[in-house]
């Protein structure tokens, strides 16, 4: 903005025109105000996931931010003791309550089976899919009611296999 006033004055002045003998010096502009912090936005509503209801001989785990249903193991809907490869097949072919393609559950999910107040044979060794890190034939193993855990060889001796479904 200056530098155009400067120039207009220049121009005029080269030309001899009296508008510029009489126009103003041009002054400095006044200093930017500083620049004011950007309004603080609203942090978006955490939305609220009503999950599904756990289709027939499952139940909801709770307190996830995404919904898992475990299996109940009752008389209509059998948690099986096998090997840990032959527990992996057994849940991929699953189907339960309309859901197909159910898995073996993680370590941490299995742990968290206690807090289903009604699930049926909760207790004892459960496989999981969660390999030992220093040594991947070995899989974890956990008791969710006493909250023992362990490794141990995938082909070595059975244990409960009990199915999780993520919808």
């Amino acid at each position: 903005m200056i530098a155009r006033s400067l120039l207009a004055l220049a121009l005029l002045a080269a030309c001899g025109s009296e508008a510029a003998k009489t126009a103003p010096a041009p002054t400095a502009e006044p200093p930017a105000k500083a620049a004011e912090p950007p309004a603080k936005a609203e942090p978006f509503a955490e939305p609220k996931m009503n999950p599904p209801a756990p289709p027939a001989g499952a139940a909801l785990l709770p307190d996830r931010k995404k919904p898992i249903y475990v299996q109940r193991c009752d008389a209509q809907h059998a948690c099986p003791d096998k090997l840990q490869p032959a527990g992996e097949t057994h849940c991929r072919d699953l189907e339960l309550g309309g859901f197909k393609h159910w898995r073996l559950p993680d370590r941490d999910e299995v742990k968290r089976f206690g807090e289903i107040a009604d699930l049926e044979q909760a207790e004892g060794f459960h496989w999981t899919r969660t390999a030992f890190a220093e040594d991947a034939a070995q899989a974890w193993i956990v008791d969710p009611k006493s909250g023992q855990e362990t490794t141990i060889p995938r082909d070595r001796k059975p244990f409960r296999v009990r199915c999780v479904f993520e919808p």
